[in-house]
């Protein structure tokens, strides 16, 4: 009886577990259905507002002779502003194209594919990793440099220059290139031709411009989004699935006769803001202006854009014709047209190899007017106990810069200033802003120094002087990042071995400093 009973329970906890297996997978089923069902829904209300974007298209007064598309009933929800979940897009990434140099944008997806440089790419990572780029051409040699004196050698372009990595803005492009190369982020235009792909992309675009840009009715957002005379410049981000969805994007409409295009909507989520890709953003809408044959971006920015739109180019004067673009643009209340004026020789795409070429000529340039690319060797002073300003290497190089090899005062300087002035030429000056002149004179020098030594000592005798008689030792007092915050330390023991050499204190000045 007991095996019999047994038995049975072992039947009945199979049969629950064949009914349990059954109900998952009409959940996963249903599940699945529903997904569909809602990407569908996703599409169709797209749709919809493409078509309401169409019929509304003919309203504007600009557009009301050019004929407008044919009309679709217009989904309600979406004339509100519709927020539905939004699907990822599949999109291949090849990243062979992205290295081609004679390929112009893919005219059938409008993915730009010939601008990243996989050297720029390949550069290694980390925050420490120091790393140099190459110019967008190589700058043609200084002809008549400074020559250096003897002992002295000249430090080359290179080297004055430094490392690329040590610009911020330079670190945010070499990030933004390698996340295009690896495929991880892209950029695409985006119009509104029916297709099932496009449609789900501007409707992520709207869903964007409508939370970041609060300000903004969400009817009129939709309607210019999906309206099929605006095109957007969308930015994607690959999620974990592999598909693509909308993080930021700009929208715009370009007026091919007048050569212009005029940006509506710009924006990027929250949570990818100050990351470089706004500037990015820009950038690739730039040239894909240049492409279709825009010599011009306007837009209306108000007070919190402004600064954005400085940094990318734009200007708050006009150079455009004023027949060019009056009556074709927006007007709003409270906002500041801006322009910016495309050249066709720049890539705005590349733009730190750009400045790494201008700096480079400058710096050939430099070499025949001055002497910053010669190093002199170092000065040990303890040996000369003390040297005058005038007699550091050169220094007299540098008046002759100023003066000319022929002016008398192009010599050894008076004073011990640098300028070459007199006490005089300076006695009109408002006393605190009067040079100090050391006196050279031993006596003088000798009652200086005497002054010093009893000022330090009565320092020293000080009640609260005690934490500050010797320097500080990190692994003593605990303090071990005391040298990286404090730059300049300074302390008693300090002072008084300097005033014990008679010759580094040479002024009152100096001496108060420490």
């Amino acid at each position: 009886e007991r095996e019999r009973e047994r038995e049975r329970e072992r039947q009945g906890a199979m049969g629950k577990a064949g009914q349990k297996r059954k109900h998952v997978e009409a959940d996963g089923e249903e599940r699945s259905r529903k997904e569909a069902k809602r990407e569908d829904v996703v599409v169709n209300d797209a749709a919809d507002a493409a078509a309401a974007a169409a019929a509304d298209a003919g309203t504007d007064g600009r557009d009301a002779d050019e004929g407008a598309a044919p009309a679709k009933a217009a989904n309600p929800a979406m004339a509100g502003g519709l927020t539905a979940p939004m699907s990822g897009v599949a999109l291949a990434h090849d990243e062979m194209k992205c290295g081609e140099s004679k390929a112009a944008r893919n005219v059938s997806t409008g993915e730009m594919l010939h601008h990243i440089d996989p050297a720029v790419a390949n550069l290694p990572d980390g925050e420490d990793v120091e790393y140099r780029i190459a110019p967008v051409v190589q700058p043609a040699p200084a002809q008549r440099p400074r020559k250096p004196p003897p002992g002295a050698w000249v430090q080359s372009t290179d080297d004055m220059l430094g490392p690329d990595s040590q610009h911020a803005y330079v670190q945010r492009w070499v990030r933004m290139v390698k996340e295009e190369y690896s495929g991880s982020v892209k950029f695409k235009v985006v119009r509104n031709d029916g297709s099932r792909e496009n449609l789900i992309l501007l409707l992520g675009l709207k869903n964007v411009f409508v939370k970041q840009l609060p300000n903004m009715p969400k009817p009129y957002v939709t309607r210019l989004v999906f309206d099929r005379k605006h095109e957007s410049m969308a930015l994607l981000k690959r999620t974990e699935r592999g598909e693509y969805i909308v993080m930021g994007g700009c929208c715009y409409r370009p007026f091919a006769e007048q050569r212009f295009g005029e940006i509506a909507f710009l924006a990027i989520s929250h949570n990818e803001q100050v990351r470089g890709y706004g500037t990015r953003l820009m950038a690739h809408t730039k040239e894909h202006a240049k492409e279709i044959g825009l010599d011009f971006l306007l837009t209306c920015a108000d007070n919190n854009a402004v600064p954005y739109f400085k940094k990318q180019g734009f200007s708050k004067r006009i150079t455009l014709a004023k027949e060019l673009w009056q009556g074709y643009i927006k007007d709003y209340e409270g906002v500041t047209l801006m322009e910016c004026k495309l050249h066709a020789k720049v890539n705005y795409l590349n733009i730190p190899a750009f400045i790494k070429a201008q700096k480079m000529a400058l710096v050939e340039r430099l070499k025949e007017m001055a002497h910053a690319h010669i190093v002199f060797p170092g000065i040990d002073v303890t040996k000369t106990n003390g040297i005058p300003v005038e007699n550091i290497p050169g220094i007299k190089a540098i008046r002759e810069d100023i003066r000319g090899k022929d002016d008398p005062a192009a010599g050894v300087l008076p004073g011990g200033l640098l300028g070459g002035e007199s006490a005089d030429s300076t006695a009109s000056l408002p006393r605190g802003l009067r040079p100090s002149l050391a006196n050279r004179d031993p006596a003088a020098q000798e009652a200086l120094q005497k002054h010093f030594k009893k000022v330090i000592e009565l320092v020293k005798n000080h009640a609260s002087a005690w934490p500050f008689g010797e320097p500080v030792d990190p692994s003593e007092t605990g303090a071990y990042d005391y040298y990286e915050v404090i730059k300049n330390p300074i302390d008693l023991k300090t002072i008084k071995s300097r005033v014990d050499m008679k010759w580094y204190y040479i002024t009152k000045e100096i001496f108060i400093a420490d």
